[in-house]
């Protein structure tokens, strides 16, 4: 029997009747296409095809045939399947083996297979784990994935279904194919880190109608028309809409001042919404503080800036009232997004001065969001000494030494040596601050937003001579201030929603 090379890379070139790609010469060319490009061995569809394949290519072919009419199993079903294969040189043969309703018995299929044509190697196509323990007795040569997802006990398994490929391997050692729902390289080398012994891609590389459909369904909710997207950003003090472009350009702007219960926080974010809107407006983001769940669009906690917020599904109140599901995400990283986006700057930090302090952090060119977007809540690190009693219920926060509110009670528009004693110790405060965060998470750049550029250069640069008297680092010059001004978090909030959220 032939085996497959550990760590193959297997294409699935093959094409049904009413397909585009239907038909042998097709199916031969994307075969040789395959073998070029690296491919180990082809999984081919169809005794005629396989045969033509054989002649043209040098790898292993796997064959397999399918009965669409068939109610349950439908790979390789019968014993007549198997003589026609192997009258066209397949190499291996890939047996359906779920546990549905089939036209011959899957044992005799096995012994058939085995006793006639001992040198054919055997393939087991399983949709879950309990497929692969009625299968273990047959001893197959291999186990492959091809049909979890694909029955109608297997149809909730994830896509892919590294889960299936880790608890094979944990009950048998015939190897393991994976198979099915890869559509990437990651996912393909991810399968294989996972255990499994070869892998199968098919649609992702074979398939242009699926390809193709997957470009535009991505794209399908680009209409005919202008790509504008409304922006809000909900913070402590004010919450600010921006109408904008695909480059992020303000085409219209408004504030309110943030209400003092939830209750009025959403009715002044819907009546800014509709205030910014257009008719051709089919994106809509939101920027609040607190963390947020980025997949539900729930406010997962709040510290009581915004009173009543908790709980809060800022993503279904806004998708009930316009009918457009909207990216919600905390206010920092929609800020440190745009930013990003203005700048062109994969690792960087945004730190926000307002109510309280808000972090964006930018990794590798993605928001580190964390685990229950908790990621960037960086004002509520302790700072060693401090005694105040944080609205988060923590004691010791940075940002009760740090915020917007605190400059304002201390610093701003006060004069003579007792300030300037504060802006020396807010600026030490800033300056330790950045140099923790930096030895954390190694940023080339460090913005300084919110309220704190309106306090000038002279105090940008107490902060950066501050850091330089603690850090290894004896230039500051990667510390600025962000001059994107204060509607940063509504703008990047709207261009989350044209990037669906990605970056």
């Amino acid at each position: 029997m032939k085996t497959l090379k550990k760590n193959a890379f297997i294409v699935s070139c093959q094409a049904e009747e009413g397909e585009p790609l239907f038909g042998k010469e097709t199916m031969v060319k994307m075969s040789i296409a395959a073998q070029m490009g690296g491919a180990d061995a082809i999984r081919s569809l169809y005794p005629d095809v396989v045969k033509e394949v054989k002649n043209v290519v040098s790898i292993p072919i796997i064959g397999i045939t399918k009965n669409r009419n068939l109610k349950g199993a439908f790979i390789t079903t019968t014993k007549k399947d198997i003589d026609e294969l192997v009258q066209a040189k397949a190499d291996f043969i890939a047996l359906d083996c779920t546990r549905r309703e089939r036209p011959e018995p899957l044992p005799e299929l096995f012994n058939y297979l085995k006793s006639k044509y001992p040198n054919i190697g055997i393939i087991a196509d399983i949709a879950d784990i309990d497929d692969v323990k009625n299968i273990i007795p047959l001893k197959p040569d291999y186990i492959a994935t091809t049909l979890s997802g694909y029955t109608d006990y297997s149809i909730n398994r994830p896509c892919p279904d590294y889960e299936l490929i880790r608890e094979i391997i944990k009950i048998t050692d015939i190897p393991v194919i994976a198979e099915g729902n890869l559509s990437t390289p990651l996912e393909a080398r991810k399968a294989i880190l996972n255990g499994a012994y070869a892998v199968t891609v098919g649609t992702a590389i074979t398939r242009p109608q699926i390809i193709t459909q997957r470009f535009k369904e991505y794209l399908a909710d680009f209409q005919d028309d202008e790509l504008l997207a409304v922006g809000i950003d909900i913070g402590g003090t004010w919450t600010r809409g921006v109408l904008v472009d695909r480059f992020g350009i303000i085409k219209d702007s408004d504030k309110v001042r943030t209400a003092s219960t939830g209750k009025e926080v959403i009715s002044n974010m819907l009546s800014l919404i509709k205030k910014l809107k257009t008719e051709e407006t089919h994106f809509l983001g939101v920027a609040s503080g607190g963390r947020i769940d980025f997949k539900t669009g729930v406010v997962g906690f709040s510290t009581g800036l915004i009173p009543d917020w908790k709980g809060v599904g800022l993503a279904d109140i806004v998708e009930k009232e316009f009918n457009i599901r909207p990216i919600v995400d905390n206010d920092a990283n929609c800020a440190s997004y745009f930013q990003h986006f203005i700048t062109d700057e994969d690792n960087m930090l945004m730190i926000t001065v307002g109510t309280g302090i808000g972090g964006g952090i930018i990794n590798d060119g993605r928001i580190v969001r964390g685990a229950k977007g908790g990621g960037g809540e960086i004002g509520h690190i302790i700072y060693p000494g401090n005694t105040k009693e944080c609205s988060c219920g923590k004691v010791g926060c940075v940002e009760t030494i740090l915020s917007g509110r605190y400059l304002k009670e201390n610093i701003y528009g006060k004069e003579g040596k007792e300030v300037y004693k504060k802006i020396r110790e807010y600026s030490k405060v800033m300056a330790w601050f950045i140099d923790t965060l930096k030895a954390t998470l190694d940023f080339d750049k460090c913005y300084l937003g919110g309220v704190l550029p309106n306090y000038g250069d002279e105090f940008l640069e107490n902060i950066k001579n501050s850091f330089k008297q603690i850090s290894n680092e004896k230039n500051a010059d990667f510390i600025n201030y962000s001059d994107l001004g204060e509607f940063a978090g509504a703008r990047g909030a709207a261009l989350l929603s044209l990037h669906k959220g990605e970056i």
